[in-house]
């Protein structure tokens, strides 16, 4: 399979916002100290335009865990939603493993806690046919998405966000420009943990 065209964009800019993670702090030179996070999500969304006309809405989860660093969070997650389709007799199950850098914004309020997030990695897909095989694709996400954080007890917040993300699923042609292609729009809902 091959790499779609964009990719060196996404990995410039994912570079750009996980290089903070290893900067030095202004106040003398000294670094801030690196922390860890882990986080579980139920989410609900759908793939919408370009080749997927036809998919339904459709719930799934969320797991993702990372290295936090003063406002900046490194995080690597697995999300799984499972689908209706029109020309699928079972379930359209489609994934994603992605890096995800963070940046929390500093909050007047001192209780909701802002973010923005960048996603890149690999999609996944799988679906039953009508005559009973199934068929399996991989291919390529990107995209955005933002959310707030909300403490709920000592080390543990309320996490709910939103993300829209570029996806192609490619079915076995090798070719970025003969997968299918379209965006998906989630929300999730769910708790994280950091120490």
């Amino acid at each position: 399979m091959r790499a779609p065209r964009f990719a060196p964009s996404v990995v410039f800019v994912a570079s750009a916002l996980i290089h903070p993670l290893s900067a030095q702090a202004p106040d003398g030179g000294k670094t801030k100290s690196i922390g860890f996070t882990g986080g579980v999500a139920l989410t609900y969304g759908n793939l919408t335009g370009g080749d997927f006309d036809g998919t339904k809405a459709g719930a799934g989860f969320d797991l993702n865990a990372g290295i936090t660093r003063g406002a900046w969070q490194l995080g690597l997650g697995y999300d799984r939603t499972n689908h209706g389709h029109d020309d699928s007799t079972g379930d359209f199950v489609v994934s994603n493993l992605y890096l995800e850098p963070r940046f929390q914004f500093t909050s007047a309020t001192r209780r909701l806690t802002p973010y923005v997030a960048a996603r890149v990695g690999k999609a996944m897909a799988s679906f039953d046919e009508s005559y009973g095989g199934t068929s399996d694709a991989d291919g390529w996400m990107y995209g955005l998405g933002a959310g707030i954080l909300w403490p709920l007890a000592k080390s543990v917040q309320v996490d709910a966000g939103a993300h829209y993300a570029r996806v192609s699923h490619d079915y076995g042609s090798g070719e970025y420009s003969d997968s299918e292609k379209g965006s998906l729009i989630s929300m999730r809902a769910g708790v994280r943990i950091f120490r």
